[in-house]
């Protein structure tokens, strides 16, 4: 049986969640393809390049339905829901947000990306803020679905899944509010730079 590129990165996703990404090697995914291992250089390059395509999976089907901010909406909480987006997404996966560290973006989070990075210029953020707005809402939603992920952040004994994800929710509005202290600095400021 011939499989295309994106059977075989959807096996490795399921895969990734039956044996985790230290037990992912590509002759197990060969295996589990019945095929022999070369057969995958077919459609990914190696291993690393596999990882790169899960990871945009994973990204795409958590903001498969982004679009630009509705009419209202603030764009705080338009980036709110992204970052909880991917969060899900992440955790849908053993080891996903694992797996996500240290990827290259592949498919179209280049263009998600951009689309954020555009929604944020358009709230009136300088081009270079809206970039590292952007890197700081997502490594920080990354950075808490690994340490969730490596039980770190399970709720205490009592504690309520809601208790916990309020936990998140925090950090995310503090991220947020100084974005958008940022954004009033830059309004407030005669040449358009943070003060």
């Amino acid at each position: 049986m011939r499989h295309t590129r994106a059977t075989v990165m959807r096996t490795a996703l399921r895969l990734l969640d039956e044996v985790g990404l230290d037990g992912l090697t590509t002759r197990r995914l060969a295996q589990e393809l019945d095929v022999q291992s070369p057969a995958l250089y077919r459609h990914f390059g190696g291993k690393r390049e596999l990882l790169d395509h899960m990871a945009a999976a994973m990204v795409e089907d958590a903001f498969a339905h982004l679009a630009r901010p509705g009419p209202g909406q603030d764009w705080a909480g338009w980036l709110a829901e992204r970052a909880r987006a991917l969060r899900r997404s992440l955790l849908t996966y053993r080891d996903g947000a694992r797996l996500h560290i240290g990827t290259r973006p592949v498919g179209n989070q280049v263009a998600i990306s951009n689309l954020v990075i555009d929604v944020l210029g358009e709230a009136g953020f300088p081009p270079a803020d809206a970039r590292r707005a952007v890197l700081a809402i997502s490594r920080y939603t990354v950075g808490w679905a690994v340490e969730e992920q490596a039980g770190a952040d399970r709720p205490a004994p009592g504690e309520s899944r809601e208790a916990a994800d309020a936990d998140f929710e925090y950090g995310l509005n503090a991220i947020l509010a100084g974005l958008r202290a940022s954004l009033d600095g830059v309004r407030a400021s005669p040449d358009g730079e943070v003060r």
